[in-house]
């Protein structure tokens, strides 16, 4: 499983010395089917030149780094689509992702974007497999899905006593009695209670897992009436991160279970991306604390007022970094107006996470997903509307309010 945990370890570093590799591995193109793929040509030819443009001390450990970075790719996709490489001094991290990634190499700053990207998208979720007499909690990771809780309603019937006598023997085990009139009621209601509680027990469980592993999203399957007694017994705080009820095959696989509840997944995740861009669009149309652009962007993060960052996954371009401070400019300036210390040239991507933190703004990235894109990949929440600057604004609408 590919563990992102170690994210937040380079996200609190100011390593500035890692290579970062970012690929597209997906088999189905018919530039990569060949003996000798286009991504490993494309890889040599980058490596060549990330090494003409960084300091000479480190042009050593950058070729020890490609040279493991081309071994790994001789080994092909590996179950993935694309695949990001952190590689530096005491550092070699490997992530193999479902989606294809645009080809990037850097030198300087971890490349983190498509990785905060992807544990944000592909983060656990459990499903929830129930019917009337069995169930399955199942949690999901990046790279398989495991059974955390397993139960079954056994019910011995033999006992049973009834106002309107009991039960023929001929009664079957799954709980459908043979008698008829009030004492096939009376038994029929009993079956149904038990069911009825197991439903619930498997309801608390679930809610159980769910804070235990700190999961946020699960998905329902089974009958309707099994999925929707279990979704109502859920304490409202679990109930509400159901995502989605499905239908499974009958007697599903752990392979089925995937593959009919990561399609709901991706899509409310598509769908909590389209309601922020939303919001960001449009609060900054109404300027109603928003913001569009890196111009406008930057310099209201570095002034500490943007409460959400927003930024594309593939986001490109360059900005101006000071060598010494925080400082960050979208122009080429020499001097940072901050500190006076020398401005150098770095990558948008790799800067944006760690201005985020920074900053204390939370960071969320936004992938690919055929929807209208952020003006130049970046946007923001603000902390604060901004104060309105019209005569006819009644005093309660001057005072800043919270986003």
């Amino acid at each position: 499983m590919t563990d992102f945990e170690g994210l937040s370890g380079l996200l609190n570093s100011d390593r500035r010395d890692v290579l970062s590799v970012a690929l597209d591995l997906d088999p189905t193109k018919p530039e990569h089917q060949s003996p000798h793929p286009a991504y490993r040509t494309w890889l040599r030819e980058a490596f060549q030149r990330v090494l003409e443009t960084v300091p000479k001390p480190a042009r050593a450990e950058i070729r020890k780094a490609a040279r493991r970075a081309l071994a790994r790719v001789q080994n092909g996709p590996a179950g993935g689509r694309g695949l990001m490489l952190l590689a530096g001094r005491d550092l070699w991290r490997e992530f193999v992702l479902p989606d294809s990634l645009p080809n990037r190499v850097h030198y300087g700053r971890p490349d983190l974007l498509p990785l905060l990207w992807a544990a944000r998208m592909y983060k656990p979720w459990a499903t929830v497999l129930v019917d009337r007499t069995h169930a399955k909690i199942a949690v999901a990771f990046l790279e398989k899905t495991i059974v955390v809780h397993e139960k079954s309603l056994t019910l011995d019937t033999g006992h049973w006593r009834f106002k309107a006598g009991r039960p023929r023997t001929a009664t079957k085990a799954s709980g459908v009695a043979a008698s008829r009139g009030v004492e096939r009621d009376s038994f029929t209601a009993r079956v149904d209670d038990h069911v009825y509680r197991f439903w619930q027990s498997i309801a608390r469980a679930a809610a159980r897992t769910l804070a235990d592993l700190s999961i946020d999203r699960v998905i329902i399957a089974g009958p309707e009436r099994a999925t929707n007694a279990v979704r109502e017994s859920l304490p409202e705080k679990a109930r509400a991160m159901v995502v989605g009820i499905v239908t499974l095959p009958p007697h599903p696989t752990i392979a089925n279970v995937r593959e009919h509840t990561l399609p709901v997944i991706l899509a409310h995740a598509h769908r909590r991306e389209s309601r922020l861009l939303a919001d960001v669009m449009d609060r900054a149309a109404a300027a109603a604390g928003g913001v569009l652009g890196r111009s406008a962007t930057l310099e209201t993060l570095l002034r500490g007022e943007v409460m959400t960052l927003v930024a594309e996954r593939d986001l490109d371009g360059s900005v101006w970094e000071c060598t010494s401070c925080a400082y960050v400019a979208v122009a080429d300036v020499n001097v940072c107006p901050s500190c006076g210390a020398q401005m150098r040239e770095t990558s948008l991507r790799q800067v944006v996470p760690f201005l985020a933190h920074h900053h204390g703004a939370a960071l969320e990235v936004v992938g690919p997903a055929g929807r209208p894109s952020l003006p130049e990949g970046l946007g923001g929440l603000l902390r604060y509307t901004p104060r309105l600057e019209s005569a006819k604004a009644s005093p309660s609408a001057l005072a800043d309010r919270p986003v």
